[in-house]
């Protein structure tokens, strides 16, 4: 797995007269060779996803407007999970042996509105869990977390055709000295390696630390 290092942007800091440790300022995530960052930065992310999709394309007879219309939708998700927190994704397609995989990551910093408090994870479970999905307290290495798998049918017009159920893990971590929460989002359509990518969600949201 290869590492990666992200701010999570926090909103305070401790000084020497402040006797309350500081939050985290960055967290180190391992993924898997082949998983493809994109920063959700505005002005980070066009060039970026038009690199992917010309690499990814380029030993295919794919049209000039195919590769248009696959950045295009790449620059959507990018937005959609920017404008919900999101700080980085990434996005696998490979061909492993003879089967093809499709995954994708989104990690989101969640901030409490202004004048509230996050509430504790518990709640959080018990409120996720009124839901669909297994529902779990966890104690990963980095915090205490939520984790919740459940599956969902894609929309009829899904711009990508998918007609099988997309499977999601989402873990829920504590930012530790902090009201912040950090959302690791895990989604894959392979309905037969649902169970086989999920361990490997788990394996990856299991090596992310805390850096001061």
């Amino acid at each position: 797995m290869s590492e990666e290092t992200n701010e999570t942007n926090s909103a305070t800091t401790a000084d020497a007269t402040n006797p309350h440790p500081a939050p985290p300022s960055d967290y180190r995530l391992a993924v898997p060779e082949g998983w493809e960052r994109v920063v959700l930065d505005p002005d980070r992310w066009g060039y970026r996803i038009d690199k992917l999709v010309n690499r990814g394309l380029r030993r295919t007879q794919a049209t000039p407007q195919l590769k248009a219309a696959l950045a295009e939708r790449m620059r959507e998700q990018a937005a959609a999970a920017h404008a919900n927190g999101g700080v980085e994704m990434y996005l696998v397609n490979q061909v492993i042996g003879q089967v093809p995989v499709s995954a994708g990551l989104v990690v989101t910093l969640l901030r409490p509105p202004p004048g509230t408090a996050a509430g504790e994870l518990s709640d959080l479970a018990l409120s996720l869990g009124r839901g669909d999905g297994e529902v779990t307290l966890v104690d990963l290495p980095a915090s205490p977390a939520v984790r919740h798998r459940y599956r969902r049918l894609p929309a009829a017009d899904d711009p990508d055709g998918n007609k099988l159920p997309v499977t999601h893990l989402d873990i829920h971590l504590a930012v530790p000295h902090s009201e912040q929460r950090l959302l690791l989002s895990f989604s894959t359509p392979m309905e037969p390696l649902a169970d086989a990518l999920v361990t490997l969600f788990d394996s990856i949201a299991r090596t992310l630390q805390w850096m001061a």
